[in-house]
């Protein structure tokens, strides 16, 4: 199979993609003669496949990490009006990220190139800018959804961190901090980081390469992640807003876009928490 990228590294768009897939939307620079790659995905996992030893074992070793500390919290902690909650509800993303950071660090390129984290600040603000426009996508579809779901659905005792309102006001704003700046980060390097990542790697000429497919890797993420809150009546919602930060994900192959359109769409329940 084919190499998308030229001897010299260079994406070319007239190239056979990876797997066989067609290659990656280019859009052309009016005026300057240049094209460049409008899905900068595939652009970022060239750039670390001779480094990245790590894959699906690996992200699946994160994922488990981070399962079994929110399985344990709910066998140690058993109300969410307390402190130990608010503290134990951070632990196992913590730990998890953590992990796949010392992975990264370990068996391959670094955050900065397994990550796709900007090497300028023109390169962080093109980021940021596709997280929060991608961001404002995932917030409208989910306000829509939330409205169909509280027309058909009875949420009574549904509601997420319902109890926490009665938790003293430091420890509330502790905990809207993080769930609109900490879960983001911690959460996107899981999901969108080493899960998004280990299927990219599939592009070789191998069993089931296919999911090395951008669009196959940011259904997967995207249904795993809503899947990973286990919060069924929002799952429409979750998958919803999968999609949409994916999507800023694969537009710049970075997951600060994905965690900058992830903090944005936890914008609403951050205030929530806060204020109720």
């Amino acid at each position: 199979m084919t190499d998308p990228y030229n001897s010299g590294g260079q994406f070319d768009p007239n190239r056979p993609s990876w797997a066989g897939l067609a290659p990656m939307n280019h859009v052309q620079q009016q005026g300057s003669g240049l094209s460049e790659t409008y899905w900068r995905a595939e652009q970022a996992a060239h750039q670390r496949r001779l480094g990245q030893r790590w894959g699906l074992p690996a992200a699946a070793l994160v994922l488990g990490l981070n399962l079994a500390g929110f399985l344990l919290l709910g066998l140690v902690v058993t109300t969410e009006t307390s402190s130990l909650f608010v503290v134990g509800i951070m632990i196992p993303s913590l730990l998890a990220a953590g992990l796949a950071v010392a992975i990264s660090m370990s068996r391959g390129n670094g955050p900065v190139v397994d990550f796709g984290l900007p090497r300028s600040s023109s390169e962080l603000l093109g980021q940021v800018r596709s997280g929060l426009a991608w961001g404002g996508v995932a917030v409208v579809g989910g306000l829509l959804l939330a409205l169909v779901l509280l027309s058909s659905l009875d949420l009574e005792d549904q509601t997420p961190l319902g109890n926490v309102t009665d938790t003293a006001v430091g420890w509330k704003v502790a905990l809207a901090v993080w769930i609109w700046i900490g879960a983001p980060i911690c959460e996107e390097t899981m999901f969108r980081g080493m899960l998004w990542g280990a299927l990219e790697k599939r592009t070789r000429p191998m069993p089931m390469a296919w999911l090395g497919n951008r669009w196959v890797v940011l259904a997967i993420t995207a249904v795993v992640f809503a899947i990973w809150h286990r919060e069924w009546w929002r799952f429409v919602i979750l998958l919803w807003g999968g999609l949409a930060i994916g999507i800023a994900r694969m537009r710049t192959g970075s997951i600060v876009a994905s965690t900058t359109a992830h903090s944005m769409n936890n914008t609403l329940p951050a205030l929530v928490i806060l204020l109720a």
